[in-house]
């Protein structure tokens, strides 16, 4: 078991974080706001998991609204699960927002019409893989460590321990 690892910990220059934004005006009961798609991976290069969570965060609201699993196998059809299933603790009574499923909604559907952007993010699963596996890349210590312990803080912000499915 590992600790799933931010994709943003293994790029060189910090400025240039590879996140997606979707902006939301006028969505009937989703709030107006800016959600990031953050990707995560598990590290561990033995683990056979082959896929991302993309934890997904309110930029006005400052809170984590979903967290969603997607299988990276490219012979399988494109099927996002939302998985807040394990309440990542960042909201005060540790539940999502009331508007959770139709946001997760949204972004399957954006997700199933745009295979480019999950190819994108299946390079990036190799990507972190790589450095994972490669002890002389200048990211792996971070990689591991992260891997191994998880961003460790007093209040939880959404870092949970994945398992093999």
């Amino acid at each position: 078991m590992s600790y799933l690892t931010p994709f943003y910990l293994i790029l060189q220059d910090m400025h240039e974080r590879p996140y997606r934004a979707l902006t939301l005006c006028d969505e009937p009961g989703i709030p107006d706001d800016s959600y990031v798609l953050e990707e995560w991976y598990c590290p561990n290069p033995l683990c056979p998991c082959n896929e991302v969570h993309l934890k997904v965060f309110a930029r006005q609201q400052k809170t984590y609204t979903a967290d969603i699993r997607l299988p990276l196998d490219p012979q399988q059809p494109i099927a996002p699960i939302l998985d807040n299933d394990d309440a990542m603790g960042c909201i005060a009574d540790d539940t999502f927002p009331v508007y959770t499923a139709k946001l997760f909604r949204l972004i399957a559907d954006y997700l199933k019409n745009n295979p480019d952007d999950v190819e994108r993010l299946r390079q990036h699963y190799h990507q972190l893989r790589a450095v994972a596996a490669d002890p002389t890349h200048p990211c792996y210590k971070t990689v591991d460590y992260w891997g191994k312990h998880g961003y460790r803080q007093k209040t939880s912000s959404g870092h949970k321990r994945h398992k093999r499915r």
